[in-house]
Parts: structure tokens; C-alpha cells; sequence
């Protein structure tokens, strides 16, 4: 029996139903977080909560939400849901505020719910399996239309399409275009390159989301004397000169491409630097390496 958090209590998860009005199955009206925490059975951490629910208050806003939570009573909701659930291994969290009202019409109603579910999910084997990659056909919504920086589920139809498109020609992983033409990012993470000993992520005008594991990760560029780490533009021609391509984000953690539409990139294989920031973040978030203050809250079996 797995619980969720659902409008105000904690509740069986097959009870935690909603109307089919509800304006956010047909609007899309609704915001939400992936959060992970890593474990081994009898003690487990979350990574980077406060980072989380502060962005997924943030995103609140913008679709004219008023949630009565604060970032830690999100937090501590979230302790005791994976208390509840004995989610002490790997686990996927996955918070979600919506529109509730069941009038038809697409504009903004007052009113939302909140809703907490979690999902045992194991991390990816280190060194990472490599996979291939497509410049999607689809591009990436642009800031000019919607806000594309936020995590609101109606956006994701985008990603949805672009991801499927493109595992259907055979590929793993996608890559999204800005309307302009610019590297933007991949499906649910972001897209860095690697020029010699100069590491590339597409700035936040290229429509990206500005990921968490992103945020992470060039914290520990930075902290490398060898490299440096640039937010600056890409081109797709500029993906194929590229020494080591991958992809970061809470889901998907770090995935190294090796590929892009058949060309190789580099050597075709897995880089070196990929691999090592694949072994710094998963040290970083299990614990094994020291994190910054309040980056890992620990729970414990009882």
C-alpha cells in the first residue's frame, strides 16, 4: 500500500482521486517538482529540497496560485511521506499543486490542491551508459508565449512530443531547438558540451529551464582549476565539434551523448569529464563527498 499526501492528509494512494473537471486535466493548469532522495535501505537523504520547493513556489505564482505552505512545511510534509511510505533506497518525489476548480473555461480560476506521491526508483549505473541523440523537429516553447523557465504541466506536451518523436527514429535521447534555432536543452534536462577544457551550457534565454542539477553541476566545474565553465550560446553545428556532449537533470541524472543524428562525437565514446562529474554528483548526493549546508536532509528507518 503506498500513501500520498493528498489535500491535507495522508491517504491511500488509490483514494487520492480528482473530478473529471477539473480544470488542470484540461488546462494544464498545474505546477510541479522532481525530487529525489538517495538511500540504502535503512537511512536515506534528500538532495537539494529547499532549491526544489522554493522554484516550485515560485512556478506557483505564475499561474496565480496561493498555496498556504512554506518551503519547510513542504520539506517536512515530504520527510514524513517518505517515513510513511519506508522510502529509505533511491526514491522519485514528485510534488504537484493544481487548479481544482471543475468550471469549464480556460482562464485562471481561484483555488488549488496539493499533492505528494513517491516512486522507488534506482540510480543509474557509474560509470553512466552512453546513449544516442536527435535534433528534435519540435522546438522548444519560446518565453515569448508561455513561460518556459517553469515547471507547469501543460508545458510539457512539448517535451512529450519531442521525446517521443524521437526514440519512434531510433534514437534515445532528444535535443530541442530555441524558434531561433539555438541549442536550447534535452528532454526534462539540460544539454552541456565540452570544447577542450572549456565547459558550455545554454543560457537561460535559449528557453531552457534552469535546472537544479544543472545549478549543481557548475558549481563543480567551477570548482575545478583545470576547467572553466561558460553560459553562452550553441549552434547544432557547434554540438557536432563538441570533445564530450551529456545531458543532467534530477531524472534523468547525468547521461553522456555519444552521438548526434548518426555522427559520432569525438571518439564515440564515453569522456573523461563526463564520466567524472557523473561520479562527483552521485558522491555528492549519497552522501560519500561533503555537500554544501542544507544540500542533503537526512531521514532515518526508525
Amino acid at each position: 500500500m503506498a500513501i500520498a499526501y493528498f489535500d491535507g492528509r495522508f491517504i491511500d494512494e488509490s483514494e487520492a482521486l480528482i473530478p473529471v473537471s477539473t480544470h488542470a486535466l484540461h488546462y494544464g493548469t498545474a505546477i510541479f517538482e522532481g525530487i529525489r532522495s538517495y538511500g540504502d535501505g535503512s537511512r536515506a537523504a534528500i538532495f537539494r529540497p529547499r532549491e526544489h520547493y522554493e522554484r516550485f513556489l515560485r512556478n506557483a505564482a505564475i499561474i496565480r496560485m496561493k498555496p498556504e505552505y512554506t518551503v519547510d512545511q513542504l520539506i517536512e510534509l515530504t520527510i514524513e511521506l517518505l517515513h510513511q511510505n519506508k522510502n529509505y533506497s533511491s526514491t522519485y518525489i514528485r510534488p504537484l499543486f493544481y487548479k481544482s476548480e471543475t468550471a469549464i473555461g480556460a482562464h485562471i480560476y481561484p483555488g488549488e490542491k496539493l499533492a505528494i506521491y513517491t516512486r522507488e526508483w534506482a540510480p543509474r549505473a557509474i560509470p553512466p551508459p552512453t546513449a544516442t541523440a536527435t535534433i528534435s523537429r519540435w522546438r522548444r516553447n519560446s518565453r515569448l508565449s508561455v513561460p518556459a523557465g517553469a515547471k507547469i504541466s501543460g508545458l510539457y506536451v512539448n517535451s512529450a512530443l519531442a521525446i517521443s518523436e524521437s526514440m519512434e527514429r531510433g534514437y534515445d535521447q532528444t535535443i530541442m531547438l530555441t524558434t531561433s534555432g539555438e541549442v536550447a536543452e534535452g528532454y526534462g534536462a539540460n544539454l552541456f558540451a565540452v570544447f577542450d577544457r572549456k565547459v558550455v551550457t545554454p543560457p537561460e534565454t535559449a528557453d531552457i529551464l534552469a535546472g537544479i542539477t544543472r545549478d549543481t553541476l557548475m558549481h563543480y566545474f567551477q570548482s575545478r582549476d583545470d576547467l572553466t565553465i561558460s553560459v553562452e550560446s550553441i549552434s547544432p553545428e557547434q554540438l557536432l565539434k563538441a570533445d564530450e556532449l551529456f545531458l543532467a537533470g534530477t531524472g534523468l541524472e547525468v547521461i553522456p551523448l555519444v552521438s548526434v543524428d548518426g555522427t559520432p562525437i569525438s571518439s564515440g565514446d564515453l569522456g573523461p569529464i563526463t564520466r567524472d562529474a557523473a561520479q562527483w554528483y552521485r558522491d555528492l548526493a549519497t552522501g560519500k563527498i561533503d555537500a554544501p549546508d542544507g544540500w542533503l536532509v537526512p531521514l532515518t528507518a526508525d
